[in-house]
């Protein structure tokens, strides 16, 4: 993907592997994302798209190769202020609530010193979740996404990056969701998506990058496809 100004690329990464022993392996990855752009990745189950988001985040070692947050090696932790993370599932303490994780990550992110933060009960009600004393061991799996979507929201003006981020939404929540991730597009917020949902994709994501056994199989600009047919054949092809 080409970047198109001065600003350093979002994500970068070169000769990205990662070796899982017995021959299995994700990479060689080389791939550049535009600070901005909004990218869809897409690939089949084990396709390696929360490997490569574990690298990338530093999360995860590589065995070979570099990775680059906005011109930083992604493995120092400066590289990742103003960066959101959803991972595919999420896990909360059974008794806490939601005032708790939030205002836990506030302190994470040192946004509890920003005055111009939004108060907690304002933030919570943007994601349909109620300031109430309801523990979390009571929340539906659609309201436990609402909440993790939130906490990885607090911090994201650079990045955001949502793995599976529909998981146990109703059509309410994703709207929610659609809807704020339009928000973050307006802002300049570069978004990267990965889904099985590929309805959804062409309804956001300015980009597609499709992995296909740990390899780059494609990569395309959503303005490519017509309808959505177009963009489910292009993706069952590169899967072939």
């Amino acid at each position: 993907m080409t970047v198109t100004d001065d600003r350093p690329a979002a994500l970068a990464c070169e000769g990205l592997e990662l070796d899982y022993g017995g021959g299995s392996r994700i990479g060689p990855l080389s791939i550049t994302i535009p600070a901005g752009a909004c990218v869809a990745l897409v690939g089949e189950n084990g396709a390696g798209k929360s490997s490569f988001i574990h690298m990338l985040l530093g999360l995860r070692p590589p065995t070979r190769g570099k990775a680059f947050l906005f011109g930083e090696a992604a493995a120092s932790p400066r590289s990742r202020r103003g960066i959101g993370y959803l991972q595919e599932s999420v896990d909360f303490p059974e008794r806490a609530r939601a005032r708790d994780i939030i205002t836990l990550h506030k302190r994470l992110t040192g946004l509890d010193r920003d005055a111009s933060v939004p108060d907690l009960e304002a933030y919570l009600d943007g994601f349909g979740l109620e300031l109430t004393g309801k523990p979390i061991r009571a929340y539906s799996k659609g309201m436990k996404q609402r909440l993790a979507l939130a906490v990885a929201m607090l911090d994201c003006g650079r990045l955001l990056i949502l793995d599976e981020p529909n998981s146990g939404l109703d059509p309410v929540g994703i709207a929610m969701l659609r809807s704020k991730l339009d928000g973050l597009k307006a802002q300049g917020t570069t978004l990267l998506i990965s889904t099985h949902r590929l309805a959804e994709v062409m309804q956001l994501a300015d980009q597609v990058l499709v992995l296909h056994k740990g390899k780059v199989a494609g990569e395309s600009p959503m303005s490519d496809f017509q309808d959505f047919g177009a963009f489910e054949k292009y993706f069952l092809e590169r899967l072939q």
